[in-house]
């Protein structure tokens, strides 16, 4: 069909073909209507019926990128699988530079302090076995042990705990120059022999040491335990929690918001009147004739009174503004709270809606799992060795090993942002099918299987084109980290300069990662609807905003506020419930050693099914208000402002007197 490029007035709109929901309809046939600006932009209208069907697949070229860069990430996986030694990095070395439990020190695992003090940390020795005996006659008199070129022998050259102490009240340094002490081991991280000797040096090591480790920390553990019930319930408490916001949202939200402008205009109101009570008191004091004030209180009255009175005039035009304000913003605050209620309206119709940022948060921690894991291989597959001054190991790698580590990180990057992308797609596609759907359809549960379909079968690449550049955009940012760490490390703390400007650059790429999240969910949307690939979905997402920024501004706003509130509501309640449970129930206060280690473990297991449950809201709030406004330009005729397909809750909106007349001036 042609385009009819006649442009008609700017309270007009052009409509170039009649509006159905056949697929034979063209591309081409576009709607067009005056933005805010005045100038013409074109919408295609079987958006009216709502998400095309009649779409392609987009961004080919970076979805193939993307496969191309996960089988890199899968090569360099492979080569870090089989030329990495992790386990060399955990390990242990002696003054030789040798691992223990490795080479020629395959025999003797563990690392053995051969004087357990101070100075003498770098006499270490790989040990077949950590001295352990009952008492003093069953100590041995030495140890089977690898020599090396400081410890030349493991014959005991040293008695008792005592001699530490003696050594910790002299001056000398070389009177345990080629000693081996033997003392009783613990072992540490399978790895070490941690001498208790060490600990004897401590007068209450007993007291603090035994009560405060065993029980203390062996207590708090014990508490897990013995609480894990109440812990696996508070999962559902959460989620149940979860559920009991969204329904008390729809019912609420203008209550909460309304209240909390109320309570902010008389606090401003209170803050002027206290302003002024101020002013007139201390001209009281000024004008005073009976001589009750000093000269000096009087002066200092007088430099007060001018300050409080300044104050005044500040407090009184806050006032007007925020007045004044309120007054032009009044319809977008009440649409602000309309799109808040359908929100929570759309995820209680598509009920399965709230499983998926589960399900991506499963997949995630699987990726990340895969991802610690294989990392650390890739990082091992440089040269280990020991320093001979250091039990630790010294990592060193070729150019293109550290091309290969940074590629790694990158692709760990994408991946991730892929899979957020995704799970931010599939929520915005089925709240685009939820707006639309005829009245009274309720949510369609396949709406989520379709999307799924639609991410996969047309717009993967698109998917991985946002992503890719947050995943670079992320990058940076570790980079600029790296190098700030690189530049403390080398200069330490004398060039602040530098450190100020690196902090900075931060700062600016954490505000850019930002915007670049808020850019790529709204082109999702816009790729949910119309099907355009990544770049005109983005450039078509921000146009709308920009042209309804104070609409964006108040929904992102108040919604963010709800968001949190939220989280705070789930996360509070779900520990509340849980201290009750655990303090009154016989089966958990008599077997508790304290409830301050479950109650912290179970508020992170809330707050963050509650960050994965909202994380739901704030995308469906984006989605209903970019369809809202579509849905309004589609139906824009003669001047009028309604929105056809809006659900009930957006039409008690539009059906208020104010927006009545304004749809008949």
């Amino acid at each position: 069909m042609r385009k009819n490029n006649k442009v008609q007035p700017a309270n007009q709109v052009q409509v170039i073909a009649q509006v159905t929901t056949s697929p034979e309809i063209s591309q081409k046939a576009l709607t067009t209507i005056p933005d805010q600006q005045g100038n013409q932009k074109q919408i295609d209208p079987r958006l009216i019926a709502g998400p095309l069907a009649d779409r392609g697949c987009t961004d080919i070229l970076c979805l193939l990128l993307f496969i191309a860069g996960m089988a890199i990430l899968i090569f360099i996986s492979q080569e870090a699988y089989s030329k990495g030694e992790p386990e060399r990095l955990l390990a242990m070395y002696d003054p030789n530079g040798v691992a223990c439990g490795f080479d020629n020190n395959k025999d003797y695992p563990y690392l053995y302090f051969a004087i357990p003090f101070g100075d003498y940390f770098n006499r270490t020795v790989c040990v077949k076995e950590c001295p352990l005996y009952a008492d003093e006659n069953s100590k041995p008199t030495s140890l089977a042990c690898q020599p090396n070129i400081l410890v030349k022998s493991c014959e005991k050259k040293c008695d008792a705990a005592s001699a530490l102490k003696t050594f910790a009240t002299s001056n000398s340094t070389d009177v345990f120059k080629d000693f081996l002490c033997i003392f009783n081991s613990s072992i540490l991280f399978d790895r070490v022999c941690y001498p208790d000797a060490l600990l004897a040096l401590f007068d209450n090591y007993q007291e603090y040491g035994s009560q405060f480790a065993m029980d203390v920390l062996t207590g708090y553990i014990e508490d897990l335990t013995q609480t894990k019930e109440a812990i696996y319930c508070s999962f559902a408490v959460a989620f149940l929690m979860g559920i009991i916001y969204l329904f008390f949202t729809r019912l609420l939200a203008g209550v909460l918001v309304w209240t909390s402008i109320f309570l902010f205009l008389v606090g401003l109101g209170f803050g002027t009147y206290w302003c002024h009570q101020q002013d007139l008191y201390y001209q009281d004091i000024m004008n005073d004739t009976t001589g009750k004030y000093t000269v000096e209180q009087t002066n200092k009255a007088s430099d007060n009174q001018l300050t409080f009175q300044y104050l005044t005039y500040v407090m009184y035009g806050i006032c007007a503004f925020a007045v004044i304000g309120l007054i032009c913003i009044f319809n977008k605050i009440r649409l602000a709270i309309a799109v808040i209620k359908t929100a929570a309206m759309c995820v209680k119709d598509h009920f399965l809606l709230i499983f998926v940022p589960q399900v991506t948060a499963i997949v995630l921690a699987g990726l990340w799992f895969w991802w610690i894991y294989t990392a650390a291989y890739v990082y091992a597959v440089g040269e280990i060795k020991g320093t001979g001054s250091s039990p630790f190991a010294e990592v060193t790698h070729t150019e293109l090993q550290i091309q290969y580590i940074w590629y790694f990180i990158f692709g760990g990057l994408w991946i991730n942002a892929f899979i957020q992308a995704l799970n931010n797609f599939v929520i915005a596609s089925t709240c685009c099918f939820w707006y639309f759907a005829q009245q009274g359809a309720g949510g369609d549960e396949r709406a989520i299987s379709q999307s799924l379909y639609r991410a996969f079968r047309y717009h993967a690449g698109s998917l991985a084109f946002g992503s890719l550049i947050l995943a670079i955009v992320q990058l940076i940012r570790i980079m600029l980290e790296y190098v700030r760490y690189q530049t403390e490390k080398v200069a330490g703390s004398e060039n602040k300069a530098v450190k100020c400007l690196l902090r900075c650059l931060s700062c600016l790429m954490a505000c850019f990662e930002r915007f670049i999240r808020f850019l790529n969910n709204n082109a999702y949307i816009m790729i949910a609807l119309t099907g355009k690939n990544f770049c005109s979905a983005a450039k078509a997402a921000f146009e709308t905003i920009w042209a309804n920024s104070m609409r964006f501004s108040l929904v992102n706003g108040i919604g963010g506020a709800f968001i949190f509130v939220g989280k705070f509501c789930i996360s509070i309640v779900t520990l509340m419930i849980f201290y009750y449970v655990i303090t009154t129930m016989d089966q958990f206060k008599e077997k508790i050693f304290s409830p301050v280690f479950p109650c912290i473990v179970v508020f992170i297991i809330a707050y963050a099914l509650a960050v994965l449950f909202m994380s739901i809201y704030g995308m469906a709030c984006d989605t209903v208000l970019l369809c809202f406004i579509f849905d309004e330009d589609l139906n824009k005729q003669n001047g009028g402002l309604s929105a056809s397909r809006c659900p009930e809750t957006l039409k008690e909106f539009l059906e208020q007197p104010e927006m009545a007349n304004l749809k008949q001036a």
